[in-house]
């Protein structure tokens, strides 16, 4: 009896363990996470093949899953503009969720050419805020290959089409293009020498061209002449520069004592001083005038003879007697003492 219950109890334990690990075997293969999460729903056009229960990337690093995707028909968002046709729920690990900002990328990828597809996250800007709870999102489609493959087959179609349909103007095109071509031809083929002349002159033009070029150099660029001007021009520059602010400040100077002998001038005392001193040289000019006449009237009587000075002067015989006079008192000054 006891043994059969050692039995009992030995397969109820192996039965419990085998229920625990196909539980842990469960939980590992669905990817059931007990860490704290966080939702943020993306918007998409067209999420591709992405599925439910998709991993979430950033750098490669598994910080989440898809929990669903959810039709939501394009309809307007919070700002009024038109939203995404179709919502994939992310359930994002709370750990993570400073390192996803506001300005973060959400895109769909696969791991590898032909690998499972994911979603993978550009962190964004550490400078941004991290992404709340529950924040919407757009991301970025995938490209559609198939989308590609339809448009490009159409485009072919309607290539062949056109070139179907347009046969006999195509071949007339190309006969055209196969005539210019052996016409352009003949034409350089007959005109070589010319052709020739032509090339040779554009030669001999390109280096008469450089020599000229050489030559103007020489002359207007590495001339020394130029370099003294140059250089004069520099001291005249620096002279100036030099001078011009004393001239400046000189002439202020002048200016400013101009102003001031304008305004002591232009006071009404001043000014009639000036009058008064005007009126006077006015009178003083007057009396010299007439001083000036009076002296030629005098001038004028004495060259007429006229008066005691006149006839002294203008009378030639007075003029001798007196010079003999004064030559015989030079001669007998006792004269003066003792008259006959």
């Amino acid at each position: 009896m006891a043994g059969t219950r050692s039995i009992e109890v030995k397969v109820g334990l192996l039965i419990l363990t085998a229920i625990g690990l196909l539980v842990v075997f469960i939980l590992v293969m669905g990817g059931i996470n007990f860490q704290p999460s966080y939702q943020v729903l993306v918007g998409f056009d067209n999420p591709g093949g992405l599925q439910p229960g998709a991993p979430i990337k950033i750098a490669g690093v598994k910080v989440g899953k898809v929990k669903g995707i959810e039709f939501y028909g394009g309809k307007p968002d919070e700002s009024g503009k038109p939203g995404a046709l179709v919502r994939v729920v992310c359930q994002l690990e709370k750990q993570y969720q400073e390192h996803v900002h506001e300005d973060a990328t959400f895109y769909i990828t696969t791991m590898g050419v032909l690998g499972e597809q994911f979603l993978a996250i550009d962190p964004g800007s550490p400078d941004s805020p991290p992404l709340r709870d529950g924040a919407v999102v757009r991301g970025l489609d995938p490209p559609r290959l198939d989308r590609l493959i339809a448009e490009s087959y159409d485009l072919l179609h309607a290539a062949v089409t056109t070139l179907n349909d347009h046969r006999p103007q195509i071949k007339d095109t190309l006969d055209g293009l196969a005539k210019t071509l052996k016409g352009t031809g003949d034409f350089f083929h007959r005109n070589k020498d010319k052709i020739d002349n032509i090339a040779g002159n554009v030669e001999q033009m390109t280096h008469e061209g450089v020599a000229t070029i050489q030559a103007a150099r020489e002359k207007y660029v590495e001339n020394p002449a130029l370099d003294r001007i140059i250089h004069n021009l520099d001291q005249l520059s620096a002279a100036s520069a030099r001078d011009v602010p004393v001239l400046l400040r000189d002439g202020r100077a002048t200016l400013t004592g101009t102003k001031k002998l304008v305004d002591v001038l232009s006071s009404d005392a001043e000014l009639e001083r000036i009058k008064t001193m005007l009126a006077d040289l006015s009178a003083t000019t007057r009396s010299a005038r007439l001083a000036t006449a009076d002296a030629q009237a005098i001038a004028s009587h004495i060259r007429r003879g006229r008066g005691s000075v006149g006839a002294l002067v203008m009378d030639e015989q007075l003029f001798d007697d007196l010079q003999e006079m004064a030559r015989d008192l030079k001669h007998n000054p006792w004269k003066f003492f003792w008259k006959e």
